[in-house]
């Protein structure tokens, strides 16, 4: 299997493989819940990795129509699949090894792939961010490709803050980047 990148870091070995559009059709996303303590998550994924990890904010019924719109054409199946229980024990602060298969632009698997060099604890910049993929005057886009970054927590956007200080946007609010921050700092 080819991989995107690889990475080691404090919480686990992560493969990013891209995920094409035209393989969309008749593929099958198997979708679980769990609870956090940080809240319900949704996890989605293809035989090849983790697609997906969100937080629940309505209802379960509406995360399951954001997978089928996000991947459309798939079949929808709600089965717990091994990384599943894997990215939980992640959240628990375990070692493990995730594999995710993640559509996304060429930039986008660049900047998610970048994100996964930020050591756990530690905070970058989207401008550091930029500079890492080659890409300095890009911040601005690369801010975008973060935000579109579809796995909760270990894809870490969360771990990027604007130069000019505060924690700034995050897709889950700030109060909840604010607390996988300092989740992170208390080890």
């Amino acid at each position: 299997m080819q991989y995107f990148g690889r990475l080691n870091s404090t919480i686990m070995n992560t493969f990013i493989k891209p995920l094409l559009r035209k393989e969309l059709p008749n593929l099958t996303i198997f979708y679980s819940f769990a609870d956090s303590a940080f809240a319900r998550i949704c996890l989605a994924s293809t035989k090849q990795g983790l697609c997906s990890v969100s937080l629940v904010m309505d209802s379960d019924a509406k995360a399951v129509e954001k997978i089928q719109k996000t991947f459309p054409g798939t079949i929808l199946e709600a089965t717990k699949r091994p990384e599943h229980a894997l990215f939980l024990k992640a959240l628990a602060k375990e070692d493990v090894d995730l594999t995710f298969n993640l559509l996304g632009t060429p930039f986008q698997l660049d900047v998610w792939n970048a994100l996964l060099k930020v050591p756990f604890g530690i905070t970058t910049t989207y401008g550091a961010l930029a500079a890492e993929i080659g890409r300095p005057k890009a911040f601005r886009a690369v801010g975008s490709a973060v935000g579109d970054n579809p796995i909760f927590f270990a894809v870490p956007c969360h771990r990027v803050l604007p130069a000019s200080g505060g924690v700034g946007n995050y897709f889950w609010g700030p109060e909840i980047k604010k607390t996988l921050l300092d989740w992170e700092k208390a080890i």
